[in-house]
């Protein structure tokens, strides 16, 4: 991320200049008593980005809310700015309960819209939606101070100040090398443990989005989730420190289907750019979004840029042996992909080349040494994934109706052929080369999903619709492996 910078004006003070002119009364028929304060400083209520700083001012009609309690209850006040001086000195008014008392408690929460009721917070929900465009509601500020009651008038006894209670960031979304801009539809940004900071949906599509960011997102790493214009999926990821009251204009760079995922666990658009950063290649992105079946990992699923089984990628046998190995038949495709089954969990407990050959391979990505290219690696990302694993039947339905551009199940009448050539070039664009094998003839891919006792499931590249045997292979019949990883 760039250099942090202050907001242009870091602190609005608000001062008590007393009690209301003489002559202002409030007749014994109304109830409660008049507030009135000024806000300093303050010119024109407006965010303006002048750079490196936001310049931030006041207006007339503007609105803050004033938490005070009264007889044990809280109450919510919504004081309106009336006047701005030449000198940018605004002035608020309001009408609060009877009963206040002089010394009594305030907290002032601007603007009035984003306080949570009577309770003296900030309501999150205003805070995490957001439409990306600068404007006044970005700067949500917060004060605290003491009530100076004299009658019928009330003010800010000795003054206070209103702080900023968050950063606000300018994104520049970009692609994964940063140089075209990417217009976004929608954005979402969460942290490691999955806690949503704020969902950005822009009115028009803009690759600028200004984002009210939570205080406490002081270290750690952020996700950034995203829909471009034309619906492609996005993805980036990056560790954040960020302070209240701060101004940051980072660039964020975003993956999207076949695009790398280095060696060090960060994503880049290709092999060359993962080499110019000082790492290797050694996974292609196949699908984005939460439904991967892996626990822990809710962004997408990476292949390997290799088949597995051997020193050429060859192909191996799911098991030699007959008897169900896992516990879970599907007697349709439909059913394989409707449970959804982790492949990593179907992958437990089979790290054994003599009795699962194929999630033997899948496991450790396993490949000699000597076969792997310039700038690739079979080694697993050092940080942010899962293992490798053998897919299951969902986990493959994933990555090919997401690599083909379609949203149907490939269960029943479409050929994955063309998806596998996406699939394939997916890979070769990355890495410049064909890496996961000829795909010219009927190939067979394994999935870590069963049949039987005796058969399992497998992605054929030209009969996947799973109404006859080229869809179901017996556990003596050797396919390709695809290792996988979830992120």
């Amino acid at each position: 991320m760039k250099a942090k910078v202050f907001l242009a004006i870091a602190a609005v003070a608000l001062l008590a200049i007393g009690c209301s002119e003489k002559g202002d009364t409030v007749p014994e028929t109304a109830k409660g008593i008049t507030f009135k304060a000024t806000v300093k400083p303050a010119k024109t209520k407006a965010v303006t980005d002048a750079g490196n700083t936001l310049e931030v001012n006041w207006a007339v009609n503007e609105t803050i809310a004033l938490i005070y309690s009264v007889g044990g209850n809280d109450y919510n006040a919504t004081a309106t700015i009336t006047d701005v001086s030449g000198t940018g000195i605004a002035t608020i008014t309001a009408t609060l309960e009877e009963g206040v008392a002089d010394g009594d408690d305030v907290i002032l929460i601007y603007p009035a819209s984003v306080a949570n009721g009577a309770t003296g917070d900030i309501d999150w929900t205003k805070v995490d939606e957001q439409d990306g465009t600068l404007c006044a509601e970005r700067d949500i500020r917060m004060g605290w101070g003491t009530l100076a009651v004299d009658g019928s008038t009330a003010s800010l006894n000795g003054g206070t100040s209103m702080d900023a209670a968050f950063p606000i960031c300018k994104f520049s979304i970009k692609d994964a090398d940063g140089a075209n801009d990417i217009d976004l539809s929608s954005l979402k940004i969460s942290d490691e443990s999955g806690t949503v900071f704020a969902t950005i949906t822009p009115t028009t599509p803009t690759s600028t989005l200004y984002v009210t960011m939570p205080a406490e997102i002081n270290s750690g790493l952020l996700w950034f989730e995203a829909t471009s214009s034309d619906g492609k999926p996005y993805i980036a990821k990056g560790t954040a420190n960020l302070s209240a009251g701060m101004f940051y204009t980072p660039t964020v760079k975003m993956a999207t289907i076949g695009n790398a995922i280095g060696a060090n666990g960060k994503f880049y658009k290709n092999k060359t750019d993962a080499v110019a950063a000082g790492t290797l290649v050694s996974a292609v992105i196949v699908y984005l979004g939460e439904e991967t079946a892996e626990a822990g990992y809710t962004h997408g699923l990476a292949i390997a840029i290799y088949n597995a089984g051997g020193s050429a990628g060859t192909t191996k046998k799911w098991s030699p042996n007959s008897g169900t190995h896992n516990p879970r038949g599907y007697t349709s495709l439909s059913a394989a992909i409707a449970a959804k089954e982790s492949g990593s969990v179907n992958s437990a407990g089979k790290d054994d080349e003599t009795n699962f050959p194929a999630f033997y391979a899948a496991l450790h990505n396993d490949i000699k040494a000597s076969n792997v290219v310039s700038g690739t690696s079979k080694a697993l990302p050092s940080s942010g994934t899962s293992g490798w694993f053998l897919p299951s039947a969902f986990q493959w339905s994933q990555i090919l109706k997401t690599v083909n551009g379609v949203s149907a199940d490939l269960t029943e009448t479409m050929s994955t052929k063309m998806a596998f050539y996406y699939l394939t070039n997916c890979v070769k664009n990355v890495t410049g080369q064909d890496l996961i094998g000829d795909l010219s003839g009927s190939h067979q891919f394994h999935t870590s999903s069963e049949y039987d006792a005796d058969k399992s499931w497998q992605y054929n590249q030209n009969s996947p619709d799973g109404t006859g045997q080229g869809k179901v292979g017996l556990k003596t019949a050797s396919c390709y492996v695809v290792a996988t990883l979830a992120f």
